[in-house]
């Protein structure tokens, strides 16, 4: 670089150094060939004083930007500030990060955040080549740094004390020995001073201990004085300036005026000298996280609080720092005085019902001068209201039981509603019975029998649980037997087992199988009798009525008919051999909607599902079916296809077989039933029976029930009482 002369002005024109006035300093674009391949790069080979990993011609000649595209030298290092506005030290130390990028030689500096540092931390150097010092064309690269070095960016001295494993490994590959890692300098063991004492550093304590508080629970007795009582306080320490405070907690609605605090933050002393005023004077002990624990007495300016407990970071902190291992709790005195004040407000008593509209709004109005509304259960509203076909309601076909021959022949729907526990029956009137039908009680909330009424407590209602086929209720003094329960409700009541023991397949079977082991040769002699019962071309099959007439003389009256019911449904035998009503009857409805909308594609229907079905498993996923069929444009409404859906086969991966539905749209086996729109609500929409064809429906499928079959072997595999026959027989 030549010398300006200073006495020349700096103008173009005067001086010797070309690059005066130059504005462009892009890079010089050099060809090479790589691979036989004319490529155009940004530095010429030989710039990189970096060695090659390997010998000539055994590796391909690549760019370095191509071999060491996302390698990284990473080192640890420091450097010492200096701070000229602090006296109790001449500098600080800063821990950074250093990266050197292989592929272009560039270097950037990190130091890492330190939280409430007070440093503005982060990037020091940006991603950059840097200079060696008092060189113009020369730059730090891979044989500069090593640990144990020193290197000067931009002024800064940084000492280089460890690197990660990948650096290591690729400087032993260059040749180059990477000595051990060296220690921080705070690090360095040095030997105590005892001839002056440790120095109180706040803020190292304000850094380390920031933000973590011991909480304590205690308590100040102040019965010895007039109006005195206990009071129960929360103390919290603060480790960061050993600092504390008291809060006084107040139970609600206790008519005391809660004030802010019972000590507000500052250094507590353990002892205050009487001459001595709070305003000054010399400082004095105050506590520190020593002097609290479990059963420890503070002397918060002569009132004795009392630490009870703890919360479980203090528990943790002691365990860690002084070795505690035991916290176990102090009772608190009881305050009689107060209890008999809460007591008798909380336990109010409401005046008795007098039978006047509902026992939830009388209570309401009791409670308040201003009439409102009952509160209702909202959160139980929301899960139990209806939520698409899900309605929540549980259906039974009850008899009215009484001496009257008449009402022999009534027939009544029973509706449960789960969403607010309330029960309406219905009435299906039968022609020329002389009873009209209709609504036979409205919705409300049905109490049990034979309890008083008129008390300040609400009486015992029914509930769910009262619910399964077999039981009486008695409302209004009408005795109603429930004879019978819809699909839904006897669906929903087996998906929650747990709710319902009637319901309970796992109950049932243990009941059944203690009553067996109980008696003398009971299993032997109860498989020995009803092994001919079997189909003689089925021998896993056994009807109904013999299945239940078996277990009715081993078990009397210890199952009620809903637990029979249960037990048929879960082992039947002959699932999908008879072709249900209700298939039927969603067919009669499709059939009715695919003849207004004009619809007769079943050949390119079938060929798309053929074209979707690529592995020829001859089944669909529900979901895929769905979008075909909406794809062919089926003139079909959603809820209407859904439960199509729900009445095809399916494998068992619950996918659906898409010959079931081939046939199911056969025209030439069309079904013979007329449904109305009526019936459409009925059997897809899940309305409520209004209609006697209900009771047929209902009818038809207890009849399918009874004449049905059960699984034989699986019931008594099940039960597995094997061993029950070794034993009698040995």
């Amino acid at each position: 670089m030549a010398v300006r002369n200073p006495r020349l002005p700096l103008l173009p024109g005067y001086g010797s150094n070309p690059l005066i006035g130059k504005k462009n300093f892009g890079v010089r674009p050099i060809f090479t060939s790589v691979d036989k391949v004319n490529m155009l790069v940004d530095k010429a080979e030989g710039v990189n004083r970096v060695p090659s990993l390997y010998c000539r011609k055994q590796a391909p000649d690549l760019p370095t930007w191509i071999m060491y595209d996302k390698n990284i030298l990473h080192f640890q290092a420091y450097f010492q500030q200096t701070l000229h506005e602090m006296r109790s030290s001449a500098h600080i130390l800063r821990k950074v990060d250093i990266f050197f990028f292989l592929e272009d030689g560039t270097i950037k500096v990190i130091e890492p955040k330190t939280e409430n540092s007070g440093l503005s931390q982060g990037t020091l150097i940006s991603r950059q080549r840097i200079r060696l010092p008092f060189s113009t064309d020369l730059y730090y690269d891979v044989l500069d740094l090593n640990i144990g070095r020193e290197i000067t960016f931009y002024g800064k001295v940084f000492k280089i004390v460890n690197c990660d494993n990948f650096t290591r490994v690729f400087l032993n590959r260059l040749g180059i020995n990477v000595p051990d890692p060296q220690p921080w300098p705070d690090a360095v063991e040095r030997s105590p001073d005892t001839t002056r004492p440790p120095k109180h550093r706040p803020f190292r304590q304000f850094l380390d201990f920031d933000r973590q508080v011991l909480r304590f629970y205690g308590y100040w007795d102040d019965r010895d004085t007039e109006f005195g009582t206990i009071h129960h306080l929360e103390l919290h320490y603060f480790l960061a300036d050993d600092t504390m405070e008291i809060k006084e907690v107040l139970p609600p609605n206790s008519g005391i005026e809660a004030g802010p605090m019972f000590l507000k933050r500052m250094r507590l002393p353990r002892k205050i000298p009487p001459h001595i005023e709070m305003t000054g004077g010399p400082q004095h002990a105050s506590y520190g996280p020593a002097d609290l624990s479990i059963g420890a007495v503070v002397n918060v300016y002569g009132r004795k609080v009392v630490l009870t407990d703890c919360d479980p970071f203090t528990k943790e902190f002691y365990r860690v720092t002084y070795g505690f291992d035991t916290f176990t709790p102090l009772p608190i005195p009881r305050d009689e005085s107060s209890e008999c004040i809460t007591t008798s407000t909380s336990e109010r008593q409401l005046p008795p019902w007098n039978g006047y509209g509902s026992y939830d709004d009388s209570a309401e109005n009791c409670r308040t001068v201003e009439p409102k509304a009952p509160h209702r259960d909202f959160i139980k509203f929301l899960h139990k209201d209806r939520v698409g076909f899900d309605s929540h309601i549980l259906r039974f076909a009850a008899r009215l039981i009484n001496d009257n021959p008449d009402d022999a022949r009534r027939y009544f729907i029973v509706k449960y509603f789960l969403c607010d526990d309330t029960i309406g029956i219905f009435e299906l009137g039968e022609r020329n019975s002389g009873f009209k039908g209709g609504k036979f009680f409205r919705r409300d909330k049905m109490y049990l029998p034979d309890v008083d009424f008129f008390v300040p407590k609400e009486p015992p209602a029914y509930t769910d649980k009262d619910m399964w086929v077999g039981n009486e209720l008695v409302i209004n003094k009408h005795r109603f037997l429930l004879i019978a329960a819809d699909e839904y409700a006897l669906r929903y009541m087996e998906l929650h087992p747990n709710e319902y023991p009637m319901a309970n397949i796992a109950l049932i079977m243990d009941k059944i199988r203690r009553t067996l082991a109980s008696q003398q040769n009971g299993y032997k002699n109860f498989v020995a009798k009803y092994m001919d019962a079997v189909l003689p071309n089925k021998k896993e099959l056994m009807s109904v009525r013999c299945f239940k007439q078996a277990l009715k003389e081993i078990m009397c009256e210890k199952m009620t008919e809903h637990e029979y019911l249960t037990l048929i449904r879960h082992f039947r035998g002959d699932i999908g051999k008879e072709e249900s009503p209700r298939r039927e009857m969603i067919r009669s409805l499709v059939f009715t909607a695919l003849s207004r909308g004009l619809w007769d594609e079943r050949a390119r229907l079938l060929e798309g599902l053929r074209h979707a079905d690529g592995g020829g498993s001859g089944a669909l996923p529900p979901a895929r079916l769905r979008q075909l069929l909406r794809a062919h444009r089926l003139p079909l409404a959603g809820d209407l296809v859904d439960c199509m859906l729900d009445v095809l086969e399916k494998d068992e991966n619950c996918n659906i077989i898409y010959e079931d539905l081939m046939s199911f749209l056969d025209f030439q086996t069309r079904p013979v039933f007329n449904l109305t729109e009526a019936d459409y609500q009925k059997v897809v929409r899940h309305a409520p029976p209004v209609k006697d064809t209900e009771c047929k429906l209902w009818s038809e499928a207890d009849t399918l029930i009874k004449e049905g079959f059960v699984n034989w072997e699986a019931f008594l595999c099940q039960l597995n009482l094997e061993h029950l026959v070794k034993e009698q027989t040995n």
